[in-house]
């Protein structure tokens, strides 16, 4: 036989008993010689249509190459012909899974079950059926009997999952654990058990799991980006250079990376865009096609908003007034609420804000797309992104014809079913456009909404009453311990050294970053005392006792970002270094919009010069703060009412467009 036709494959002999051609097909099959399988198996078919070995291990192969709607007819005859086969039961039911035909899928695995009792892995598959649809305990159910009959990894590790979707962690705990034992070599296994260790406060212990998980596989998806931020997040740098360049390697080498997390450690919208693609591709893949033009719409333009935040939450912080002020004359606004229940004020604020008030917590991503498309959504609005709790999948099945990511994930999705960006010239440069898979939104001013209805406390606690001396110059730098990097603590400490009695005022957290924090202040000859802890306190107090600092100082490589209006607020100058990603320019866009650009450095030497500046010239703080204090009620930055109108418009022009059957295009409003 020539090369040419060995490359092309063996032709099976049509003269050959079919058992003898099935045997080859089988052969080859195994032996990951796909093309001749398909061949001999359908050299069988034409001569006996209804050979059930043949169809079932056609249907098989075509399983196998992702091939559901071509395998799910072969499988189905199958299964009628031999159904007293639990094998070939089964594996008709996983195509009808594949085909998210969950109803169907656990019926015929059900008669597998009945076929043979002891079949565990069809007690797994309902098991896992059941977990996706959020039918949690059921699953548990059938993965407890999937154990009892033969102990896997695989049953243990959904187990655990679905213990911690319910919250209870021990339970979810001891599953994990128990799947690691059982396949120690599984890095799957240790990151997940991760997880449910860092959620039960075990931080060590996590932090070691995801050590073993990319020791077995460097490029696992999010576990090293998941280690990078469980060690920030406690000031532990002591690998710090070596991370920032792994991430930056992973992120261009394809390997998945949260984009959350990597804001804190790119400066580059274009390494970002390629991070968020990634995430995209492996967490929500576009699952549907553009939702074609529509006719007029009602009366009002039917908008949503979706997060997972509305409660006691800087989001909602912030965007509390909006959809307060919203004109209900022309516009319908629910909210799509898939975050906690506080019960607290704010929650209840917010269901009073909106229309509709949309709690879809213990929905399915695909119920939560139903109620959006029976809601008649025009516009929705994501206000998470990919933060903590967000659910991207149920805008990757285009739940409404225009979908806009806003506020809440400071960049882009990277992901084709994301029609706009709502942002501002200094966040997004229009020659920066090209880094956003959005089409970009300009809103005048700042891109960011703001509630002018917070109420300052007028009773400021005094200086003594939080550990801070009367006669000290405060630094304040209220920030995730996550933003703060050793480079911009080289400054910091800097400014107290050649500031004489100056403390930095930092918020309190896991007790090991203060730990290490305050060493790491000590290494640079300031004593650990000078490091002040602020401790958590209810939103409005936290607000009141900006009043007792002189300056606050902003990082980078992410800024300040609600937290940066909120000290603006309260009266606190803020002074910040202009990065060169959305996140790094935040603080920017905002001091711009409440008049003080003077507040904003193009480098950490000029940022460091001008924070010395002002600590020994109190004239010119005193200057600042009487300018903010004048600005805070006139410039645009805490005009709720005039950036909803504003965001108004844009929804306008959004849908126009829409109408009109043109594509997304960016736009200033």
């Amino acid at each position: 036989m020539s090369q040419q036709s060995r490359n092309k494959g063996a032709s099976v002999p049509s003269a050959l008993h079919p058992s003898a051609i099935l045997d080859q097909a089988i052969a080859a099959h195994r032996s990951g010689n796909l093309a001749d399988a398909e061949r001999a198996y359908t050299t069988i078919l034409r001569g006996s249509r209804t050979h059930p070995v043949a169809l079932h291990m056609l249907g098989l192969l075509h399983a196998q190459r992702g091939n559901f709607a071509d395998a799910e007819p072969l499988l189905k005859k199958a299964a009628r012909l031999d159904s007293g086969n639990p094998d070939v039961l089964f594996n008709y039911a996983n195509a009808l899974r594949a085909l998210d035909k969950t109803d169907d899928a656990l019926a015929w695995l059900a008669k597998a079950i009945a076929l043979s009792p002891s079949f565990a892995d069809a007690h797994l598959n309902r098991g896992a059926i059941l977990m996706a649809r959020q039918e949690l305990h059921a699953a548990i159910a059938e993965f407890d009997r999937a154990i009892a009959i033969a102990p896997s990894s695989a049953a243990f590790a959904n187990r655990g999952s679905a213990f911690q979707q319910l919250g209870q962690l021990d339970e979810a705990l001891v599953s994990y654990q128990s799947a690691v034992e059982l396949a120690p070599s599984n890095p799957q296994n240790h990151f997940v058990l991760s997880e449910v260790l860092a959620q039960t406060g075990r931080q060590d212990e996590a932090i070691g799991a995801l050590e073993r998980t990319i020791a077995m596989d460097k490029a696992f998806p999010f576990a090293l980006s998941k280690l990078v931020a469980s060690r920030r997040k406690r000031a532990d740098w002591r690998c710090f250079e070596h991370e920032q360049a792994a991430l930056g390697e992973a992120v261009e080498s394809g390997v998945a990376v949260d984009p959350f997390t990597f804001f804190h450690a790119s400066s580059s919208p274009a390494h970002q865009l390629t991070c968020a693609k990634t995430y995209v591709a492996n967490v929500a893949p576009d699952r549907a096609a553009a939702i074609p033009r529509m006719p007029l719409p009602a009366a009002r333009l039917r908008v949503a908003y979706m997060s997972a935040d509305f409660y006691d939450h800087a989001t909602a912080h912030l965007t509390a007034g909006l959809f307060e002020e919203h004109d209900r004359k022309r516009f319908d606004v629910s909210a799509i609420s898939y975050g906690p229940d506080d019960r607290g004020k704010m929650r209840n604020r917010l269901k009073a804000a909106f229309q509709r008030f949309e709690d879809v917590s213990d929905f399915t991503d695909e119920d939560v797309v139903k109620l959006i498309r029976q809601l008649e959504v025009d516009v929705i609005v994501d206000l998470g992104g990919f933060t903590a709790g967000a659910r991207p999948k149920i805008l990757a099945h285009r739940a409404a014809p225009i979908q806009v990511n806003y506020l809440g994930f400071p960049g882009t999705m990277g992901a084709s079913y994301i029609d706009y960006i709502m942002a501002d010239r200094i966040v997004i440069p229009e020659g920066e456009q090209k880094h956003y898979a959005e089409k970009v939104i300009y809103l005048p001013d700042s891109y960011q909404v703001t509630d002018a209805r917070r109420p300052l406390l007028p009773n400021v606690p005094a200086r003594s009453e939080v550990g801070l001396a009367d006669d000290a110059f405060v630094y304040c730098a209220f920030h995730r311990t996550l933003k703060i990097t050793p480079v911009l603590f080289d400054v910091w400490m800097r400014l107290l050294t050649r500031t004489a009695g100056s403390v930095l005022w930092l918020l309190d957290g896991d007790p090991v970053a203060g730990e290490n924090l305050r060493r790491e202040a000590v290494a640079r000859g300031i004593a650990a005392e000078r490091i002040v802890f602020a401790p958590l306190v209810p939103a409005d107090e936290h607000l009141a006792r900006h009043q007792l600092a002189d300056l606050f100082l902003d990082t980078l490589p992410y800024n300040a970002h609600t937290a940066t209006s909120d000290a603006l607020w309260a009266g606190l100058p803020v002074l910040t270094c202009l990065g060169t990603a959305f996140p790094g320019r935040v603080a920017a866009s905002l001091l711009n919009a409440v008049g003080l650009p003077e507040l904003v450095t193009r480098s950490l030497d000029e940022y460091e010069g001008l924070a010395l500046r002002i600590a020994h010239d109190s004239e010119l703080r005193a200057v600042l703060k009487s300018k903010l204090a004048t600005h805070r009620s006139t410039w645009p930055l805490f005009d709720t009412v005039g950036m909803t109108r504003h965001i108004e418009n844009a929804f306008d022009e959004m849908w126009r467009r829409h109408r009109a059957g043109e594509a997304p295009a960016s736009f200033a409003v």
